[in-house]
């Protein structure tokens, strides 16, 4: 009987497909939703700024913003695109880790369900650039670095490890549960343990620390980074409530799994792939720290919902949930006599998945349908809003203020001169200036109809003009739908007409 040998022209197509997944958020930003949501509006309203702290977050996610920002200006087509472009660095590296475990294919294939799932698909368009999803380049770089510098102790894998370890921690501060995970694994392990004996190893922590020093300094300095973590944290509650937190931590994990998960499930029954757990004796030092760092995440996720009553969003997920992958990768091996036709029915499945999902989005938000956030009209609103402005005021104004959900939207879109902020989170703006407000006025603009009161409350000192209105057609949409702002002029100081 002769051996099968398996093409490679499978590999190829999902990879192919890959590809094609990765540029359909672009797509369909371009074509279909073309405003940044509410949270990429904000980082690049600060990213502006390039601070070391934002009144919330640490800061890699505005300096991304601002870096796209001042580039392409505040494209939410150009800001997807970046996105994608650091989720396909993310993916490599998932690459690169699977390699360490499995043969070529099934990295191969295991890296495309990944990068075909409804969170990589769907979730730039909503959150392009935020934490959590920029998460999904730095969290598998770190990882990557280690197992290589554990393994050939080069230099080059020490440093890029204290550089992203930075990156991560410079992303959001749950990286901690990631190094205390990864330390964990260190400590269980007795290869592990002799990086403790490395030079490199301090060297990363070295690197590491005088990347995050600047914003340690100015965070422990003014608190309000730290004091918006802290809020997470709520204390011990109900059962109901503290299992309704668990169940979003189980959640959290889907929206990357699948539908991966229901293909391979098909697959096994189709005896096109072979699913079985090995024994864990007998596996690989670095399976072993995989799947410790991934059982070490969830269990420091459980004690900090449990103990400490963290409030976990979904969505906070994903980054965990792409470092099951590896974890998982060692279950699966192919029949192969049907590997041939198992990649070319996942490609089929997930062509045809996307395609008609896709398909559906186009003709729904095209037509009949419309999304408040995504196919705002910012650009218009703000131009109607200026030409006011600038009818009355030779300068200014100097800031946009307003609700959240508002002010954002239209203060990048009016351009750089001016900043863009919500009226609560001025206090812990580090770049608010109010000479600045004083000189060159500023624009109330808002959806919620308390925001000129937070106004005056604020500001006891400074008139306003009386309430406008405007209506303005919702993008791309041709169900007539408006969009409604309401605007105040602070009239500057410095100038008027």
């Amino acid at each position: 009987m002769q051996p099968v040998v398996s093409q490679p022209g499978g590999s190829r197509s999902l990879l192919a497909i890959l590809a094609a997944a990765i540029v359909l958020p672009v797509v369909l930003a371009a074509i279909v939703f073309p405003t940044p949501l509410y949270d990429t509006r904000e980082l690049v309203a600060w990213g502006r700024h390039f601070p070391l702290i934002t009144p919330v977050h640490p800061p890699m996610m505005v300096w991304a913003g601002g870096v796209v920002d001042r580039l392409f200006g505040p494209s939410g087509t150009a800001i997807v695109a970046a996105n994608q472009v650091l989720m396909a660095i993310g993916f490599a590296y998932l690459y690169a880790i699977l390699r360490l475990l499995v043969e070529r294919t099934m990295a191969i294939y295991l890296v495309v369900l990944a990068g075909t799932s409804f969170y990589a698909v769907f979730a730039p368009l909503s959150w392009a650039l935020n934490a959590d999803i920029l998460q999904l380049t730095s969290w598998p770089a770190v990882v990557y670095h280690f197992l290589r510098a554990r393994q050939d102790n080069r230099w080059q894998d020490w440093i890029l490890l204290g550089v992203w370890a930075a990156v991560a921690a410079l992303t959001k501060y749950n990286a901690a549960v990631l190094f205390l995970a990864m330390a964990i694994g260190v400590v269980a392990l007795p290869s592990f343990r002799r990086c403790l004996t490395r030079p490199g190893l301090y060297v990363a922590v070295l690197i590491a620390t005088l990347l995050l020093l600047p914003h340690v300094v100015t965070a422990v300095k003014f608190g309000s980074t730290i004091a918006y973590g802290e809020r997470h944290f709520t204390g011990f509650g109900s059962i109901g409530d503290t299992a309704r937190r668990v169940g979003l931590l189980v959640a959290g994990y889907l929206p990357m799994l699948l539908p991966g998960a229901v293909i391979i499930a098909v697959s096994s029954a189709r005896r096109m792939i072979n699913v079985r757990v090995p024994r864990f004796a007998e596996a690989s030092d670095e399976l072993k720290f995989i799947v410790i760092i991934d059982l070490a995440m969830v269990l420091i996720l459980l004690g900090m919902i449990v103990g400490l009553g963290l409030e976990y969003i979904a969505r906070y997920g994903a980054p965990f949930s792409l470092l099951a992958v590896p974890a998982l990768a060692p279950l699966l091996s192919w029949n192969e006599a049907r590997r041939d036709t198992c990649e070319r029915q996942t490609g089929w499945t997930l062509s045809g998945l996307y395609t008609v999902m896709s398909a559906a989005v186009m003709i729904a938000y095209l037509g009949p349908a419309s999304h408040s956030g995504l196919q705002e009209p910012t650009a218009d609103a703000a131009r109607l809003i200026l030409d006011d402005w600038r009818s009355q005021y030779s300068c200014g104004p100097g800031y946009f203020l307003g609700d959240r959900q508002t002010v954002y939207g239209i203060g990048i879109a009016a351009g750089p001169e001016a900043d863009s902020i919500t009226i609560h989170f001025i206090p812990a703006t580090r770049w608010f200036d109010p000479r600045k407000l004083e000189d060159q006025g500023a624009v109330l603009v808002y959806t919620l109809p308390q925001v000129p009161a937070h106004f005056a409350a604020a500001y006891p000192g400074r008139a306003m003009s009386d309430e406008k209105r405007i209506d303005v057609p919702v993008l791309r949409t041709h169900n007539g739908k408006t969009k409604e702002y309401f605007y105040r002029f602070v009239a500057p100081k410095a100038c008027s007409k």
